[in-house]
């Protein structure tokens, strides 16, 4: 088909064409070289699992799928005019960039979106449409993690998992009629970290919402999975970052630090609730599976596990990728106002110590918005950090003189609220920081 026809379709595959001309040794997908007894040995039964999708598989006119495909075309056409699309075009092209070293030319039937939302997310529909959202952006540490969970998603895909999760949706829609439309959706389901749709009462008892419910709901009837597909795109998530010459066993690492930031909740609620690793899950993510991907690497290797000699540069080098957004991903992230899971997740960006100023900055804010007994001081201490670094935001300063304001220690709150008002003289809040400078001289 050609790459130049002016349809939404043929734009993406335009675009991939770019890409895929830059990854030559790039093959065909024919089959997915899966090992099944490897992966039975390893506690996960495939046998009975979907062929592979034909390429450029079309549904029956008329079908449940087609059906399906219908909703999702409509759920496409929303998320490609939302507000929540990332602006920055080239984060859309680099991860689509990672789809298409692990799918090859099979990457065509995928269009990939970005939206600007703090919660761990990504998603492809049945039609190859692809959310992934930048709190999971932000959440992963290497391009070898994000590989991992977009072949988990791509697994689901090509193995047409949705046909199955739309029956199943369906047999939960009529137990749960009252809750209507998917339960107004990920919205809070995701801000309780990705809680599944079945925390009916937890998204219904939500004030207010992140993200656009009304589209999300459609899509939600076919990309809940249960445990066994679940299971399954583990292992096509494993096989096909192994296939893109990336380090296969990163899924284990990135689904753990997931159970650990459920523990890290503010909430005990949250804390005390299963981990699912996307809004739509009807499946927790359990320690079991991420047991299972570490046997599956022994199965494939004759009992010696994989190693990646190289963890440190990868980091570096997918830091060097998100850091232009990492102050906006970190903002977005306060929003959820589980500080305990913010502060988690920032420290473990802050294992290479690169981009302290900006990590440090937003640590101190979000203990100093949690204001438990004692965050003020780890507060202090973080902007205090921050300062040793050249990243370190303007606004450290202000933040400095606010807390230490608050804490009776004029001289320093002077100091720092001066240095503030030098740096950006124009700022919006500088009368007031002057203003507050003027108080404490009196």
């Amino acid at each position: 088909m050609s790459c130049s026809r002016k349809t939404r379709r043929q734009l993406w595959r335009r675009r991939l064409c770019g890409i895929l001309s830059l990854n030559l040794a790039l093959a065909p997908i024919a089959a997915q070289a899966i090992d099944v007894n490897a992966a039975k040995n390893a506690g996960v039964d495939i046998s009975r699992e979907n062929p592979l999708r034909a390429p450029n598989q079309q549904p029956e006119p008329n079908s449940l799928e087609a059906g399906i495909w219908s909703d999702a075309a409509k759920a496409e056409l929303k998320a490609s005019s939302s507000g929540e699309r990332t602006p920055h075009r080239e984060l859309e092209t680099y991860v689509q960039s990672v789809v298409a070293r692990i799918l090859g030319v099979r990457s065509l039937e995928v269009r990939t979106y970005v939206m600007e939302r703090p919660f761990f997310n990504a998603s492809v529909a049945p039609n190859g449409y692809t959310e992934v959202w930048t709190g999971l952006l932000l959440r992963v540490q290497t391009e070898d993690e994000l590989a991992f969970v977009l072949g988990h998603e791509a697994g689901h895909f090509m193995r047409s998992h949705s046909l199955q999760a739309y029956q199943e949706y369906k047999d939960r829609q009529a137990a749960t009629l009252a809750l209507s439309i998917v339960i107004a959706v990920a919205a809070t389901s995701a801000a309780a970290n990705a809680n599944s749709i079945g925390a009916a009462n937890n998204i219904m008892n939500s004030a207010s919402t992140l993200v656009d419910v009304v589209y999300l709901g459609s899509l939600a009837s076919f990309l809940g999975y249960n445990r066994e597909k679940e299971s399954a795109a583990d292992i096509y998530g494993y096989d096909f970052a192994q296939t893109g010459g990336y380090y296969p066993r990163a899924g284990e690492g990135i689904w753990r630090r997931q159970i650990d930031e459920t523990a890290a909740s503010d909430d005990e609620r949250k804390r005390r609730s299963p981990t699912r690793i996307n809004v739509f899950g009807s499946h927790p993510l359990e320690l079991e599976r991420i047991e299972a991907l570490r046997k599956y690497d022994l199965e494939l290797n004759g009992n010696t596990q994989s190693t990646n000699t190289n963890e440190s540069q990868s980091r570096a080098n997918y830091r060097s990728r998100i850091r232009p957004y990492l102050a906006s991903w970190l903002r977005d992230d306060l929003r959820r106002r589980d500080f305990g899971q913010t502060v988690f997740v920032i420290n473990n960006l802050l294992i290479d110590k690169a981009d302290g100023g900006v990590l440090n900055f937003y640590k101190g804010e979000a203990l100093r918005l949690r204001a438990k007994p004692g965050d003020l001081d780890l507060a202090l201490a973080a902007y205090l950090e921050a300062k040793a670094y050249t990243d370190a935001p303007v606004e450290t300063n202000r933040q400095l003189g606010e807390i230490y304001r608050r804490q009776d220690r004029k001289p320093e709150a002077l100091a720092a609220y001066k240095a503030y008002v030098a740096a950006v003289p124009n700022a919006e809040d500088a009368w007031i920081i002057q203003d507050l400078i003027s108080q404490l001289e009196q």
